[in-house]
């Protein structure tokens, strides 16, 4: 691939605040902008509204009218980044870059998008030796994955957010931000309004797991990167993700995993992971609320 078939022109990490309005504007070229996470931040593009209620990537294309309503109540953090295709380019027969019908698009679980875009934003800061390469490849990533997101057909065990109704959306993103507590199905189904039976069957119908099974393999992922990050005894451990009974835990774990945390711990444990930072530390990396001028500034953010 030609090094200049991708024009970076800005980007940035920045975070607004409540309640700002930005357009209605047209741009000279794409942007794709990252919602880490949902609020009431509204988006309006060629007519048509979108609460951006849960993390999403948007993708603004050339002469696309659109505006911003960002949420009226609280700041909100998102990541951008402005470029433009040259012609000829073997890239225009993304459906993403010429169809203007795709313009809000979730991030599905185990996404590198968000590693990704802040991975572009350390180069832009950085500037190392072949950055522009670099960053060209992330972004043929993140259309390869997002056009893929399109494709009607799911793969087994793949959960497809396009058409999942909001309740379990809603309840995969509690079981998110709650793996450390103790989660009961019962719970999740009084959350979504709905009966147990009539929620766990629509789970099942959506995601390919029932409830309790994917609870339970969300917490032995979270276990996994415990094990590895930290020093903690897997007594803590457990204890740290709901597990009154340390017996329980190490038995789910097998079962997850083919191996016990122990030997999990000492097949994969590195010294160098508890260096790491946590995800949402990645703005050491880079100044946040920063512009990154590139190539041909277009018109202002």
């Amino acid at each position: 691939m030609n090094n200049r078939e991708i024009r970076f022109h800005r980007a940035g990490d920045v975070t607004v605040k409540a309640g700002r309005h930005l357009g209605p504007r047209r741009l000279t070229d794409f942007e794709i902008v990252y919602f880490p996470v949902g609020s009431r931040t509204r988006y309006d593009a060629d007519g048509t509204g979108h609460i951006l209620d849960s993390a999403c990537v948007l993708l603004t294309r050339p002469g696309e009218l659109h505006e911003y309503r960002f949420d009226p109540d609280s700041p909100c953090r998102h990541l951008f980044v402005h470029f433009d295709v040259a012609p000829p380019s073997g890239l225009i027969h993304y459906r993403l870059l010429k169809d203007f019908q795709y313009s809000v698009i979730p991030v599905q679980d185990r996404s590198l998008i968000p590693q990704h875009m802040k991975q572009m934003l350390y180069l832009f800061h950085l500037k190392p030796p072949r950055w522009r390469s670099m960053a060209e490849k992330l972004l043929l990533y993140m259309l390869e994955e997002l056009e893929s997101g399109l494709e009607t057909e799911s793969e087994s065990g793949r959960y497809d957010e396009r058409t999942m109704p909001p309740q379990i959306s809603g309840a995969l993103q509690y079981i998110e931000a709650h793996s450390r507590e103790q989660i009961e199905v019962e719970q999740l189904a009084r959350l979504a309004g709905w009966s147990h039976e009539h929620f766990t069957r629509t789970f099942q119908q959506h995601v390919g797991h029932a409830p309790k099974h994917w609870i339970i393999r969300r917490k032995m992922n979270a276990a996994a990167q415990l094990l590895l990050q930290r020093t903690d005894s897997i007594k803590q451990i457990a204890r740290d993700l709901g597990f009154a009974d340390e017996y329980y835990f190490h038995r789910l774990f097998r079962r997850t995993t083919g191996m016990t945390a122990t030997e999990y711990r000492r097949k994969y444990g590195d010294a160098r992971m508890r260096e790491l930072a946590p995800p949402d530390d990645w703005g050491r990396f880079y100044p946040l609320n920063h512009y990154f001028i590139l190539d041909n500034p277009g018109p202002d953010e």
